[in-house]
């Protein structure tokens, strides 16, 4: 597996391969690499850029677009997500046709899932450039919030930095998103901790890990202000789901590993901090409790999609089933 810096420097330097694998779930570093092959393919022209999504299109059409090619020659560069859910024989075609691509067109397979080890991954991997685009630890979160700001023209110090990572870091895409806002509503050169106050969705997401730590602290009567306050700032139930699922998720695996905890290695969307403490968090609950709180929230989620709800009373009503 390539080291996103390395494969970012190889194109620097000119050495483009026809085909190239991004495993990993962050849509930001998936698009950032997309736009710099982009430029390096066509350095001079403006180039053809086709997305395929196996939804859109089948197999076959798929591998008819890759394998047609002008009587000039043109360069174009294709992208296909979730290569790894075709199915039948369109599935040696594709792996052969990385083997040998046609030199004019190239091919950029994409697959979220950075712990897939399907035969169709493995077998792609033996002839395929793989880069690891999963969501960057601490510390290389830090050095991208950095480039953000210098590519906004601004300043911020360390500390307030951090926060924002620590808030809003569950991916780079949310890091550059409240970074962007942040950076539009300051009318100076330098973010002060009021620019932070003032970005209102800053301030709910926040909110959000607050509440999420205090419900895996069991503290009900902060879990229960959080989450009215949250609610009452329009944020949904359903955009809490995701969070509160994985919570007890990866608390669950600790029991199961008897207390031991085991760092995730790929994406969870918990911020840096909630990750730390999640071994504080499973020696709070027992097993049945946290059995309780994912089929508790499994019924939420059906409901949202099933019928009307009323987002607080159902919010309320799981801390107080869960951590009351």
């Amino acid at each position: 597996m390539n080291d996103f810096k390395s494969a970012l420097s190889q194109l620097k330097k000119g050495k483009i391969d026809n085909v190239y694998l991004l495993k990993g779930e962050d849509q930001f570093l998936q698009n950032f690499f997309i736009e710099k092959l982009y430029d390096a393919i066509f350095i001079k022209t403006k180039g053809t850029k086709e997305f395929l999504t196996i939804n859109e299109f089948s197999g076959k059409e798929i591998m008819d677009k890759l394998i047609s090619s002008d009587l000039f020659e043109t360069k174009k560069l294709f992208i296909l997500k979730d290569p790894q859910q075709i199915k039948g024989k369109v599935v040696e075609e594709l792996i052969s046709y990385c083997q040998n691509p046609l030199k004019n067109h190239f091919l950029i397979l994409i697959n979220d899932n950075y712990l897939d080890k399907g035969s169709f991954s493995k077998n792609l991997q033996k002839y395929v450039s793989n880069i690891n685009v999963s969501t960057p630890f601490q510390n290389e979160l830090f050095k991208w919030a950095k480039f953000f700001i210098n590519e906004n023209k601004k300043n911020i110090s360390d500390e307030l930095l951090s926060q924002i990572i620590e808030t809003c870091g569950d991916s780079l895409y949310n890091i550059k998103n409240e970074i962007d806002k942040i950076c539009l509503i300051s009318d100076s050169d330098n973010i002060t901790k009021e620019h932070l106050n003032l970005d209102s969705s800053f301030s709910r997401s926040r909110k959000r890990w607050e509440m999420i730590a205090s419900i895996g602290n069991r503290d009900l009567k902060n879990s229960v202000r959080l989450a009215k306050s949250i609610i009452n700032n329009s944020e949904s139930m359903i955009s809490m789901i995701f969070p509160l699922l994985t919570l007890f998720q990866e608390i669950l695996f600790i029991k199961m590993n008897n207390g031991t905890f085991i760092k995730p290695v790929g994406y969870i969307p918990l911020s840096a901090s909630l990750q730390n403490n999640l071994p504080k968090y499973s020696s709070n609950y027992k097993t049945s409790d946290i059995v309780k709180a994912l089929r508790k929230l499994k019924e939420i989620e059906i409901k949202q999609k099933t019928s009307n709800i009323d987002d607080e009373s159902e919010l309320i009503s799981f801390i107080f089933n869960v951590v009351g």
